[in-house]
């Protein structure tokens, strides 16, 4: 009798532990796909602009000619989640990894950095040219692009994507020059061939989480070419997934800590701790 009772208990055990395991797949693929369920921070809006300029930063008044910069800002709005009731600060916003898994047919691209020194949203030359393939905006007080620095409580960051190399525009009594997409037709340059397809990730650092989600972005956007300059808001940013990303301190809580003291127990039997703790 004492024999079966043990064998009931043992399957019960091997029962409850097939279905903790069970629930736990579970939980982690719907994680993968949900993502954080109330993040502290969300996306609420990223606004992309495209458009043409000249050169102006080697260009004298006896120059005849423009170099044609086709150009991408990039517009990332980051504001509270209102759902969220608990205290929460900005430490830090990253865009990290950023590469091209797509290349324009023409020209050579450059990530920019806003401009640090003038009072202008970007500049197109080597001295705010991205080295690296992140960017990081610091939390403070007040949201600055030329100090890369966002408000703790949400902000804006942005960056941008130059083509460079596409062609000299020239300037002749005939033309009268208006500095945007339009030159690209004097260059011949069509937007198939300016096509091109930017991934990246975003990392919202708080002071006790950091969530990363994946951006991919197809540029340029709009008919820039006829209208000069062409822009997108993309508001249905629920599809950027953010997932909390893993500390040294979360897994020994989550994971050794639990293991450690089913092993801390006298017994090594692996049904020791269902079969007299929970049965």
């Amino acid at each position: 009798m004492e024999e079966r009772r043990d064998i009931i208990k043992k399957a019960l055990a091997a029962g409850i532990l097939f279905i903790l395991i069970l629930t736990a797949v579970a939980v982690v693929l719907r994680y993968n796909e949900e993502g954080e369920e109330n993040m502290p921070f969300e996306i609420s809006k990223i606004l992309i602009v495209s458009t043409a300029i000249g050169d102006e930063t080697n260009i004298s008044i006896t120059d005849t000619e423009y170099e044609v910069i086709q150009n991408n800002g990039i517009h990332i709005d980051i504001k509270k989640n209102d759902n969220y009731q608990k205290e929460a600060i900005i430490k830090s916003v990253e865009i990290s990894n950023i590469k091209f898994i797509k290349e324009p047919q023409k020209g050579k691209l450059n990530i920019y950095i806003p401009n640090t020194t003038e009072n202008k949203k970007f500049t197109y030359s080597d001295d705010f040219i991205l080295d690296a393939d992140s960017l990081e905006y610091k939390g403070a007080s007040k949201n600055d692009t030329t100090s890369l620095e966002i408000n703790n409580q949400g902000g804006m960051l942005m960056f941008a994507i130059g083509n460079k190399e596409l062609g000299k525009y020239e300037l002749t009594q005939d033309n009268e020059v208006t500095l945007d997409g339009t030159m690209l037709k004097g260059i011949d340059v069509s937007k198939e061939e300016l096509e091109f397809t930017v991934n990246f990730d975003i990392i919202i650092n708080t002071e006790s989480n950091s969530f990363k989600s994946n951006i991919t972005l197809e540029l340029p956007v709009g008919n820039l070419i006829e209208d000069g300059t062409g822009s997108i808001e993309i508001t249905d940013t629920d599809k950027y997934v953010f997932k909390r990303i893993w500390t040294k301190r979360d897994v020994y809580f989550w994971f050794i800590c639990p293991v450690w003291f089913i092993f801390w127990t006298k017994s090594k039997r692996p049904f020791w701790f269902i079969k007299n703790i929970l049965l």
